[in-house]
């Protein structure tokens, strides 16, 4: 019996796209973001480092033994079949006449997005130094070291800025100091990733490699999906919105809340639910709650954008009056997060007015006794459904 031999298989047996790889300079890869050659597919935009993972990046640039993992690109020719693109740090929408010809980064963007802030001295980088007698880049906020470099003095792309800065430090000029900065500026310019490249890929074929190279074959949430929609609306969840909620949850010293890294998207997104219920003007719905098991991608992800940065907005404001009243009542600091998403609800609900006497020792009382361990859900939306009646007081 003869074996039928798929056509695809017969084709792949002898495609090897390994071949289609070559290795770029740092300093060529930063130019390619600058220019707008370099772009990212849409559904990568929630997946962002720290500082401090961009320092150990920096520092296994300087000092590791081993070359840094490839970048892989997908070359866009047809632009019917290729996937949405947004721009590097400014996350802006490409419009679909300038796809053709971008090289859209599907392994690599937190790479090369931390090369390039280094490279124009972005605000994020201000306080990342080179320390010359530690021998690494290391965090200061305080004031800056005789021996220390700000990172985009060093590896900023107009060689002029790094010698200002050597000419403005007289302990940076001596010849074994500047020499020394010299050759790590121009090693950091002229290493060079490996890139792989994939030419026209689908949108489905683009997000598999991505998978695969990036989430060891996880898929990417159906919350992402949905939020990258509010991107193409020319709406940055994360810039706009999540960031600024962690932002203020920090400077209140309340950052710690967040348990686990993806809380820090599902978190404020199901904040979201009160000021979607009341911009729709819906009677309050119990699986409408402020809390990550009621989150609402999909809904509010279908908002117009003005809708959704009026929510943002009244969601963001509700959070500041929760900080104030924890702080001006003396309340002890929560040990959930449930206790603030709880009560920004409440204030939401409650929309501009003042809190009469009554509402705010309500509040106060409810804040004091309510506990949020080892309840299930349908318990925690009664204690939701129970702290919004102080609307009625």
């Amino acid at each position: 019996m003869t074996i039928t031999i798929n056509k695809k298989l017969d084709y792949f047996s002898s495609f090897d796209p390994t071949k289609e790889s070559k290795p770029i300079s740092l300093g060529n890869l930063c130019r390619d973001i600058e220019e707008g050659r370099l772009t990212l597919p849409i559904f990568q935009t929630g997946i962002r480092w720290k500082v401090e993972k961009s320092i150990e990046l920096l520092n296994f640039q300087l000092t590791g033994k081993a070359a840094v993992a490839p970048i892989s690109i997908n070359v866009i020719e047809n632009k019917d079949i290729a996937v949405p693109q947004v721009r590097f740090i400014s996350r802006d929408l490409v419009p679909d006449g300038e796809l053709a010809g971008k090289h859209s980064v599907n392994d690599g963007q937190q790479r090369l997005s931390c090369n390039y802030k280094a490279y124009t001295d972005h605000d994020e980088f201000r306080n990342v130094v080179l320390d010359i007698t530690t021998g690494k880049f290391v965090l200061n906020s305080s004031t800056m070291r005789k021996s220390q470099i700000p990172v985009g003095k060093l590896y900023n792309k107009d060689p002029k800025i790094f010698e200002k800065f050597v000419h403005d430090n007289p302990e940076m000029q001596s010849f074994e100091v500047q020499s020394l900065l010299t050759r790590i500026r121009n090693k950091f310019l002229s290493y060079y990733y490996t890139v792989n490249y994939a030419k026209d890929l689908s949108e489905d074929e683009q997000r598999k490699w991505f998978e695969v190279l990036n989430l060891a074959g996880s898929k990417v949430t159906e919350t992402e999906v949905y939020l990258t929609e509010m991107l193409v609306k020319g709406v940055d969840y994360y810039k706009e919105y999540a960031e600024k909620f962690g932002d203020k949850l920090k400077e209140s010293g309340f950052d710690g809340l967040f348990v686990k890294k993806a809380t820090e998207i599902s978190i404020p997104l199901a904040a979201l639910n009160p000021a979607y219920e009341i911009l729709k003007q819906r009677q309050h719905s119990p699986n409408f709650s402020p809390m990550p098991s009621d989150v609402k991608a999909s809904l509010i992800s279908k908002l117009k954008a003005e809708e959704l940065r009026t929510i943002f907005e009244w969601t963001l404001e509700a959070l500041d009056k929760v900080l104030a009243f924890i702080e001006s009542k003396h309340l002890v600091k929560p040990k959930r997060i449930d206790y603030i998403t709880y009560l920004l609800g409440a204030f939401v609900f409650l929309g501009k007015s003042k809190l009469n006497e009554s509402q705010e020792n309500f509040l106060i009382e409810w804040y004091g006794n309510v506990e949020f361990s080892k309840k299930d859900n349908g318990i925690r939306r009664k204690i939701f459904d129970n702290l919004i009646e102080v609307v009625k007081l």
